[in-house]
């Protein structure tokens, strides 16, 4: 009996969003394993001292501890340095991190000569530790000028030509929100060309973000999260098609003593910095750190990046390693506090890892540009379709097919409260369980975890989020139950 049209048009969009899951199967020497989800620390020295009392004893150490398994270039001195010389393990820094399953990304020069930092000297690094699988991937630089960028996107295939098996990175700024913003197509033709895209913004401590259109809300912090969703789901739009995009997230540090920039004043002691155009974090408190971190993933992210330094000039203390829990800057107990969330915040991303690591069946913003008002009540692609009740507050969401059951990830994405609808076409009659709620952690009085919707003959259901304060509340659904087993629609999927 031959299959129906239908069916075979069915098989072959199943087959297509399979082969889109796993973005990094172009790469052989990258992790292929699905519980496995790329959160990377930038730039750190594995023999750097964690000081006395610290949770761990070294920064692989705790790396290994707070679930980070990718260290984003070493540094043996002055920001760069390793290794000294050709395939030689300088002070031993790559075998620190074997020795705790971590893996490297190299910095590179994009060479394939003799310099100590060429492609193949760092492939000959890996191959005398026996390590070679640790080695995934290579490092080009970071924050590229406009000039760097021109001049780099036309050469970056060739680059990338001297290894195959692994990506090769270069972290950009946030040019969407005015940080390495170039003329013309540069920035995107750049985003294009590299494997894997990635930038930096940090909106919670930024000092710059608040000029977005942003009412002023002092005394109170700008309501400024919402850029970090709207450029991850830039970013994905405009790369290439299937491409994986990263994004460093706040960690709770000061990311370099970025907050008290374009003349900000800050208050430790209230976690505040002022300017004349508004107010913003001295901190990124913690629970806003989980929901930047899963505003990123909801918005298709599919690596996330820590940049751990505190340089606190108002105490005059530097630990680039404080988000590991470093005591040396006489700050032991933020230090403490940060890595145990960023341990919680880990440990989540990877319990949802084989979820993250699935097909996408819809993923929709309600955010539609750069400025605070730049943003619809409702949102739809694939089978999702997602609707506001308070027309001042958007959200987003994705749904993921893991193994044929949907999972769909959703956040708040302003300050405030909003039932928030959502519609999935063909799963009309089955049941949506809250199997993550941020509350849990952070508020458990108010926690959602295990309430159940039953979804209407349209697919749909509501449910409140930012409620007790709590902005941009995440929260993940488990679909469920007698209805459909899969989709009929074949609306396409935005990647």
């Amino acid at each position: 009996m031959k299959p129906s049209l239908v069916a075979i048009v069915l098989l072959l969009v199943s087959a297509s969003l399979f082969a889109q899951s796993n973005m990094y199967s172009q790469w052989s020497n990258f992790p292929q394993d699905p519980n496995f989800f790329p959160i990377a620390l930038w730039l750190q020295n594995t023999t750097w001292p964690m000081g006395t009392g610290a949770p761990y004893s070294s920064v692989p150490a705790a790396m290994k501890g707070t679930k980070m398994n990718i260290l984003l270039a070493i540094d043996n001195g002055g920001g760069g340095g390793y290794p000294a010389s050709c395939g030689v393990d300088t002070n031993n820094q790559f075998q620190n991190l074997v020795n705790q399953g971590i893996y490297l990304i190299a910095a590179t020069d994009g060479t394939n000569g003799t310099s100590a930092t060429s492609v193949a000297c760092l492939q000959q690094l890996a191959t005398n530790l026996n390590s070679r699988q640790y080695l995934v991937g290579y490092n080009l630089g970071d924050e590229p000028s406009c000039t760097a960028q021109q001049n780099a996107a036309s050469t970056l295939a060739a680059t990338e030509a001297l290894d195959s098996s692994r990506p090769f990175f270069w972290n950009m700024q946030g040019y969407l929100f005015m940080h390495g913003t170039c003329s013309g197509s540069v920035n995107t033709n750049f985003l294009k060309a590299i494997s894997i895209g990635s930038f930096d913004d940090y909106p919670l401590i930024g000092a710059w973000e608040v000029t977005q259109s942003i009412p002023n809300i002092a005394p109170s912090p700008h309501d400024v999260m919402w850029v970090q969703g709207w450029q991850v789901s830039s970013m994905v739009s405009n790369g290439r098609s299937g491409q994986p995009i990263w994004a460093y997230v706040d960690t709770g540090t000061s990311a370099l003593d970025y907050p008290t920039q374009n003349g900000s004043s800050c208050d430790e002691t209230t976690n505040l910095c002022t300017q004349s155009s508004g107010v913003h974090y001295f901190r990124a408190p913690g629970e806003l750190v989980n929901a930047e971190v899963w505003m990123t993933l909801i918005n298709g992210a599919m690596g996330i990046e820590y940049f751990c330094d505190d340089t606190n000039l108002l105490h005059g203390s530097t630990a680039y390693n404080f988000c590991l829990g470093a005591t040396t800057s006489s700050e032991a107990s933020v230090a403490a506090n940060i890595a145990s969330n960023l341990t919680y915040i880990d440990s989540a991303i990877l319990s949802f890892a084989p979820q993250l690591n699935s097909s996408v069946s819809g993923r929709c913003t309600m955010n539609t540009g750069t400025s605070y008002t730049n943003f619809t009540t409702s949102c739809s692609n694939g089978i999702l379709t997602m609707a506001t009740g308070n027309s001042s507050v958007p959200g987003s969401a994705i749904a993921k097919n893991y193994n044929g059951t949907l999972y769909l990830f959703a956040d708040s994405d302003r300050n405030g409260s909003a039932s928030m609808t959502f519609t999935l076409s063909g799963y009309a009659g089955q049941t949506a369980t809250v199997v993550y709620d941020s509350n849990a952690q952070y508020d458990p009085t108010h926690s959602s975890v295990g309430t159940s919707f039953t979804l209407d003959g349209n697919g749909r259901f509501s449910d409140t989020f930012g409620a007790n304060g709590h902005n941009y509340q995440p929260k993940i659904y488990k679909i469920s139950g007698s209805g459909p087993a899969a989709p009929t629609g074949l609306a396409a999927v935005v990647q």
